[in-house]
């Protein structure tokens, strides 16, 4: 028996597993190392006004030649861009939940708990979406 198939398939095996399409979403990643500390924000207004001010940066980078220097000012903004969507994201599952409350109150004619629940959405909301 030839001993390099053996030898070829477990190659081919490993080089497989080391492909992009390997290295996918559900691929163990590298932990991840911060270089750039994200922009700050105090409430979920100064987060999407942060997300905003970064989109116009990154618009703008883009819209150009994006040289080495692009891509380092684009490293920098993704740290602003990936903690604001993360806080974005999870204001949005709290109004959800609220969402949901307001749901079930109407279902249950509970008049005090459906303007609670129904302010309380409408405040959140509105910092997003208004």
């Amino acid at each position: 028996m030839n001993k390099t198939l053996p030898v070829l398939t477990c190659l081919a095996a490993c080089i497989a597993l080391w492909t992009p399409a390997a290295q996918a979403d559900d691929a163990v990643q590298p932990p991840r190392v911060d270089h750039y500390q994200a922009r700050q924000a105090d409430d979920i207004v100064q987060t999407i006004a942060n997300l905003r001010e970064a989109n116009q940066q990154l618009e703008a980078i883009l819209a150009g030649e994006v040289g080495e220097y692009d891509i380092h000012d684009v490293h920098s903004l993704c740290y602003t861009i990936e903690d604001s969507l993360a806080r974005l994201a999870d204001e949005l599952r709290r109004l959800k939940d609220i969402a949901g409350d307001l749901h079930f109150a109407s279902e249950g004619q509970k008049r005090s708990e459906v303007i609670e629940y129904g302010k309380a959405y409408l405040s959140g909301v509105r910092k997003i979406i208004d």
